[in-house]
């Protein structure tokens, strides 16, 4: 990893960016090429990979050491991730997110961890504290349950993914089963805008509870 490098600007966080080889560090930890996990890995639990041929998502499992991918369980909807195919990655959880993305130079990335002391949300008084939002998942009814606790969902355009956290047909109907997601800010030196200038995704939720 390279050096971090701080926006003073920004609150909350830490941004470091990742060179190719870093990335494939990374990318070679997710899919059990190796076993050796990159620094700054504890705390990740959740991975969402968009390829070329769809989306895959994936948890990481802490007693048995590896990540379950949904393309291990319904390689039916879910593409296995390959370098040539993939476009955006994220590894994720509650204090940090790597991004890593292909460019025509090879796979780039950055890490964001949350700032040690960062203004909380709460924090009214500050106009750069980070926010929350999340986000409902696409999905309206349940496909079929696989192993490893993750699910194939459907909506009614036809389109499937399978999410890597059991969730019921209620919890989907209702929009319990959501991605929470932290925005950072950043205010502009001439004028004082604020703007969100980073985003990174926590956790999954179902239910009002953490899936992990």
């Amino acid at each position: 990893m390279t050096a971090t490098e701080t926006s003073p600007l920004l609150a909350g966080c830490e941004l470091s960016t990742l060179d190719s080889a870093v990335c494939q560090r990374w990318l070679a930890w997710l899919l059990g090429d190796s076993n050796v996990a990159p620094e700054g890995a504890p705390g990740l639990h959740w991975a969402l990979a968009h390829c070329d041929d769809g989306v895959t998502w994936g948890r990481y499992d802490a007693d048995a050491k590896v990540w379950r991918l949904g393309n291990q369980v319904a390689p039916e909807v879910s593409p296995p991730i390959h370098r040539e195919s993939l476009l955006e990655l994220r590894l994720f959880g509650e204090t940090s997110e790597v991004l890593i993305w292909r460019t025509d130079a090879g796979l780039v990335g950055r890490v964001i961890r949350e700032g040690d002391p960062a203004p909380g949300p709460g924090d009214i008084s500050n106009p750069l504290r980070p926010s929350d939002d999340s986000r409902i998942l696409r999905g309206g009814h349940v496909v079929a349950q696989r192993d490893h606790d993750f699910t194939r969902v459907g909506d009614q355009t036809g389109a499937e993914q399978v999410l890597p956290l059991a969730v019921t047909a209620e919890q989907l109907r209702t929009g319990q089963v959501r991605l929470a997601a932290r925005h950072y800010y950043e205010a502009d030196a001439e004028t004082g805008a604020v703007r969100i200038t980073a985003t990174r995704l926590v956790t999954l939720t179902s239910g009002g509870t953490h899936g992990a």
